[in-house]
């Protein structure tokens, strides 16, 4: 399958060995887009994470970016010669049920022309209906079902191709081609050629279908093609490691179903949960506001989601870990670039450790 269990020796990256209650914060995006320049940080309103951050007890963990994070916090380890079964988790979440078949996803995205290339686009920029996507999907699987291929649409912004057997391809995650040329993200492998014919006989389909006609007509991005990624079966998880999952992100959401974890959308705020009274043992969290305007270098909104993510929960996070008494006594920090950031009543006693900017970190 792909897919092996990842051992855990150390309380900092298993924190359900840690007595009370200890909180995980999964926050890709946490640092910003590429590129960023000191003038960006300055108006930022983040003391409170430089205070976590600099306090912190620093450890690297094996794992990058937000969906090979969450694997490995939720005890999947990546087979390097195959992608990260992405499908099959995040359709549990979407579908609602768990199937033994090899799963590609197949979002939808629109592919711009600039000069030479074909840029990348995705749905956050197309606003698919929920009756677009079963129109497009209904047009691919007359064309294809002869195959034994099954598209399947069960939300506008992500779609689930079932396949009889492995493709035999590796793929590229789709948040890494983002406005980018597509041409160095082209599915790879022992039958990448046959999947780059694939993709123009789908791009033909959907160029002339009544769905791209309508949205040409009344000035929308059409939906010209799809991206095959995170193909492969139904890993197996580590029951046991977390007390409850909060995300409203669906890898998270589907690893956590897989693995009999509880698991709910995320609260307001820290004080809310805070409020609530967590129960002992480990939390995680997964606060991804800021991950998609970093992802597109969008910095006013970045800074905006980084705004709000400051008030609502570095900043009671803070306040709670300096009180004796309080529901938490442990916080780790995972922007998902490597590293976790674990910071305790005890580690924030370390004056001595300066707050120093965002930017730092980068």
């Amino acid at each position: 399958m792909g897919t092996s269990l990842l051992p855990y020796n150390t309380a900092m990256t298993n924190p359900s060995t840690l007595k009370g209650s200890t909180l995980t914060i999964l926050t890709p995006g946490l640092f910003g887009p590429p590129g960023l320049r000191a003038a960006d940080f300055a108006n930022l309103n983040c003391a409170a994470v430089e205070t976590l951050l600099a306090r912190a007890v620093v450890e690297d963990i094996p794992a990058k970016g937000l969906e090979a994070t969450l694997f490995h916090l939720l005890g999947v380890e990546r087979d390097p010669a195959q992608d990260l079964p992405v499908a099959a988790v995040t359709r549990v979440a979407d579908a609602g049920e768990r199937s033994d078949a090899f799963w590609l996803r197949a979002d939808p995205v629109h592919l711009r022309a600039d000069q030479a290339h074909l840029i990348l686009f995705d749905s956050q920029v197309l606003k698919i209906t929920q009756a677009e996507a079963d129109s497009l999907a209904k047009e691919f699987n007359a064309l294809f079902s002869p195959d034994g291929w099954h598209l399947e649409a069960p939300r506008p912004e992500r779609w689930y191709l079932r396949l009889p057997e492995d493709p035999h391809i590796r793929t590229y995650d789709l948040r890494e081609a983002l406005g980018r040329s597509i041409d160095g993200f082209l599915p790879s492998g022992a039958r990448g050629r046959h999947w780059h014919t694939v993709l123009n006989e789908v791009q033909m389909l959907f160029h002339a279908s009544p769905v791209n006609q309508a949205r040409t007509a009344r000035g929308a991005p059409p939906i010209n093609s799809v991206w095959f990624w995170g193909g492969g079966h139904t890993p197996r998880t580590l029951p046991g490691r977390w007390n409850h999952v909060w995300s409203n992100e669906p890898v998270a959401t589907g690893l956590a179903h897989l693995a009999g974890t509880p698991h709910s959308a995320v609260p307001d705020s820290a004080r809310q949960w805070l409020e609530r009274g967590p129960a002992p043992g480990a939390h995680l969290m997964v606060l991804d506001a800021a991950y998609s305007a970093a992802l597109y270098g969008e910095i006013s909104a970045w800074s905006a989601a980084m705004g709000q993510l400051a008030d609502n929960w570095f900043t009671p996070l803070l306040d709670a870990l300096k009180q004796r008494g309080a529901n938490i006594n442990a916080l780790d920090i995972i922007p998902a670039d490597g590293r976790t950031y674990r910071i305790t009543p005890s580690s924030l006693r370390r004056f001595w450790k300066r707050r120093r900017s965002l930017e730092t970190y980068l």
